[in-house]
């Protein structure tokens, strides 16, 4: 049976308790696909609430007189999100096709009728659910700003002798595997010498064009990872970790 500790960690799903979390499940059914499986197409009616519970999902443009692929993505989805949103706003179509992207996915597949009901009876569900959504859908179009930036952006990692006794194979490999779960052609990752500061190693330059390059310092594979969450995908500095 589907586990509500997973349902907890359902983005649209925070805070609501577990009578509510059990309603929810009631009303779930799991789905299993394959990479390039269609979940659905863009115009059809929007009858469900989606859940990826294994793999990784994309929401793709699908272009006239051309094959979907990764080029064509506007949003990946992973463990945890919902999607589908349509099914709550006229005229009640999706507007843009979804498909399995990983080598298999597992999916929850939610039904609005019986969300709608659970609505009627628990307002403060209601409440509680379309406000999530509503947070989740602001993190999602401030990502899309910088998702579809034209800037060309640059990320250097040191990687001199120095640089790798510090550590810098780790940084270039957790950089990797982020750069892996999106498709970013304005991304591009470069190695380069020492900058003179072999105290401050591994170092990492983050270079977005029109804007002063920033060199990050002391970096381990988690700040990796941060800063390229917060300041190559979202534009926020972290002057925290900046070489000074």
């Amino acid at each position: 049976m589907l586990s509500l500790d997973f349902l907890r960690k359902v983005d649209i799903f925070n805070n609501l308790n577990e009578n509510q979390l059990s309603l929810l499940r009631e009303g779930c059914h799991e789905k299993e696909y394959r990479n390039g499986d269609l979940l659905f197409k863009d115009g059809e009616a929007a009858n469900q609430i989606w859940i990826v519970q294994d793999g990784r999902a994309d929401l793709r443009f699908d272009l006239p007189g051309r094959t979907t692929s990764a080029v064509t993505t506007f949003y990946s989805e992973w463990p945890g999100n919902a999607f589908g949103w349509s099914c709550f706003v006229p005229p009640y179509k999706y507007i843009l096709s979804a498909y399995c992207a990983s080598m298999d996915c597992k999916i929850l597949q939610l039904d609005k009728k019986h969300i709608l009901t659970l609505f009627e009876e628990d307002s403060k569900m209601g409440y509680t659910i379309m406000s999530n959504i509503t947070h989740v859908i602001r993190t999602r179009f401030q990502m899309m700003q910088y998702t579809y930036s034209f800037r060309m952006i640059k990320i250097i990692i040191h990687m001199a002798t120095c640089g790798i006794a510090a550590g810098a194979k780790d940084v270039m490999k957790a950089l990797m595997i982020e750069m892996a779960k999106i498709d970013r052609e304005n991304i591009i990752v470069e190695s380069a010498g020492c900058i003179g500061r072999c105290d401050s190693e591994p170092n990492v330059t983050v270079q977005k064009e029109g804007e002063e390059p920033v060199i990050y310092q002391n970096v381990t594979p988690d700040k990796m990872r941060l800063i390229f969450q917060q300041h190559v995908l979202k534009g926020k500095l972290l002057s925290e970790f900046v070489l000074s």
